[in-house]
């Protein structure tokens, strides 16, 4: 007759075998799928939607990563840039939201006012931000208002006395929404003409002189053109929560509030140039294509020959934001208390 010990030894091995196998059948049934993930994108094309025309530094940094991130993707698709400007981006992310396929083989690079647009454009935004699958972020890029060499007005100051136009895309976008702002916080007088496409088009309508400034242009932009440099657009307010050394002294908007109304106010219209080329994919993409996507990206931006080329096109690759930070970063803006978002709604209802 076996002793209670070995009856007890006998059964604990017998548990553990069959823990053992258990295991084993779960990691077997899951290794099919993982090598189905990982396979997926083989002989695929991915389409990159782009929320501007060509030529923008938007589009610039997604040709960028159309080239570079099918070597960093399982399978190594061919990924084609597709342009579909509008809205300062929300025709973009309308399309992507409520079009596109759902499966990893579409994302997009729009305007960082995306991150917030369904809190202060509700009417125009058909998406919530959260649902997103963010994918990650290109660069920090403050961003600036300009006006022309001609234009009588040479620091934001100025602009309280007297009326200067200023060129933008739409409703919803930085570039017609910030000015509308700054008039109600700080008594400014710019008129908007909103409209154009993209930046290119305003830039072009400035030097036409069918405006006499924007309110929103990135530094990159601006770098790229030497408009600055050449002295033909001169820098009246930075827009950054930190002060950029190349930009010179102009005044930061976040210096001219006085109330913490209107700190949060600006904050919350200012905070998305944290992660200035923001990239995302539909809602539900399968989570592992997700993670492939995520970390193709970061690898992509980390790679010595993507930094050299961008930085020879003058494009910068500041402080890049993974998928998962991203997500975060979007929450947090849009956890923004209902104080601050509905008196913004309510400056920017009076302007549509």
């Amino acid at each position: 007759m076996a002793s209670p010990m070995s009856i007890g030894l006998r059964a604990s091995i017998t548990l553990r075998t069959r823990a053992a196998v258990v295991l084993f059948c779960v990691v077997a049934a899951t290794l099919p799928c993982r090598a189905q993930e990982a396979d997926f994108y083989r002989g695929k094309q991915v389409t990159l939607v782009v929320s501007t025309e060509p030529g923008t530094v938007y589009d610039a940094y997604a040709r960028l990563l159309a080239q570079f991130m099918p070597a960093h993707i399982p399978g190594h698709p061919i990924i084609v840039a597709q342009n579909m400007p509008g809205g300062g981006g929300l025709r973009a992310a309308n399309y992507v939201n409520n079009i596109a396929a759902r499966d990893g083989t579409v994302f997009a690079g729009t305007h960082n006012a995306v991150l917030t647009m369904s809190l202060i454009a509700p009417d125009l935004a058909k998406f919530d931000e959260r649902k997103f699958s963010w994918i990650g972020s290109v660069t920090k890029d403050p961003y600036v208002a300009v006006v022309g060499k001609d234009v009588p007005i040479a620091t934001l100051e100025e602009a309280k006395t007297k009326s200067v136009s200023m060129g933008g895309p739409s409703a919803g976008s930085l570039g017609v929404d910030l000015p509308v702002v700054v008039n109600a916080l700080f008594g400014t007088k710019f008129r908007i003409v909103a409209g154009y496409k993209d930046p290119v088009e305003v830039r072009l309508a400035m030097q036409r002189g069918e405006v006499d400034g924007t309110f929103s242009v990135s530094w990159s932009e601006l770098k790229q053109s030497n408009l600055v440099r050449d002295g033909v657009f001169r820098v009246i307010a930075q827009h950054g929560l930190t002060r950029s050394a190349e930009i010179g002294d102009a005044p930061m908007l976040m210096e001219q509030a006085r109330t913490a109304e209107d700190k949060a106010a600006l904050l919350f219209m200012l905070g998305r140039q944290e992660a200035a080329r923001p990239y995302f994919a539909p809602p539900e993409v399968p989570r592992e294509r997700l993670a492939i996507l995520r970390a193709a990206f970061m690898e992509t931006v980390r790679d010595p020959a993507f930094v050299k080329l961008a930085s020879d096109a003058r494009l910068a690759v500041d402080g890049p934001m993974e998928g998962a930070a991203l997500a975060e970063f979007d929450d947090k803006l849009m956890s923004t208390p209902a104080s601050v978002t509905d008196r913004l709604q309510s400056i920017l209802a009076q302007s549509r």
